[in-house]
């Protein structure tokens, strides 16, 4: 990681963002995509120094370091910034990203990721589902779970399409029980990334809202790792705009 992001898997996502209508996808402009992108490969070496049981002095050292291209957004801040904005910047950074770890259950191996996707079949099964909607949001979770143990762990990846004919029910049907029950971001299940085109969004099933996060054990390594926990680590400096736009910048996210 402190190479940079070599393969570009830090990348998808970093240059669009959804829609005002949350299903569209929309150019960020350039600048905002770099420094998510750069954001996103900060907090992923943050993860892994705190796995390692490293410190955040050791953090810092690693991303200012010139030969480590992973650390180029610290630096820029420092740049663009000054020193101290920066250091502010890391530790808000390492903060966020050893909460998360402490809390991460590492699935060693793909028998200790059904284990996990068993206890949280289980949780959605007794879980109550009340009215037709309920229902056939558990129906929908039910496919998820599907997906998941073919994936071999939480993180796993479906299309509407794939989703609406696993759950037996229409592409409308999906959309509205995603909008107003199970709504992707937070609880039962999060959508990393959206899918376009023939390729499928990426999930993340999770043990509710009643107690993922809180539960602090939900989370898998390969979630800390590879996808870095972004809800916990927007925490950097805000974008300096053009002082003279040619148009009007694009609303920011919800």
């Amino acid at each position: 990681m402190l190479l940079g992001d070599l393969t570009g898997r830090y990348a998808t996502g970093s240059y669009s963002r959804l829609g005002s209508d949350g299903r569209t996808v929309v150019a960020r402009q350039d600048r905002e995509g770099v420094a998510s992108h750069g954001h996103r490969i900060t907090a992923a070496i943050a993860c892994h120094v705190a796995r390692a049981r490293g410190t955040v002095d050791e953090l810092i050292r690693l991303l200012l370091h010139p030969d480590h291209e992973g650390g180029r957004h610290a630096r820029h801040i420092a740049l663009r910034s000054g020193q101290a904005r920066a250091l502010d910047y890391v530790r808000r950074v390492w903060a966020s990203a050893s909460a998360v770890v402490a809390g991460t259950r590492v699935l060693d191996s793909r028998h200790d990721a059904y284990e996990v996707l068993a206890a949280l079949r289980d949780r959605i099964e007794t879980t109550p589902w009340r009215g037709e909607r309920g229902r056939t949001a558990l129906r929908v979770l039910r496919a998820h779970l599907n997906f998941a143990e073919t994936a071999g762990g939480p993180l796993h990846h479906a299309s509407e399409r794939q989703t609406a004919e696993e759950a037996g029910i229409s592409r409308t049907t999906l959309r509205v029980v995603y909008e107003t029950v199970l709504k992707p971001g937070g609880g039962w299940l999060r959508r990393l990334r959206v899918g376009h085109g023939r390729k499928g969004s990426s999930w993340y099933l999770d043990h509710g809202s009643a107690g993922g996060r809180r539960g602090g054990a939900s989370l898998s390594r390969f979630w800390t790792t590879q996808y870095p926990p972004t809800w916990h680590l927007r925490s950097g400096p805000p974008l300096r705009r053009p002082q003279r736009p040619t148009s009007t910048p694009p609303s920011s996210p919800a």
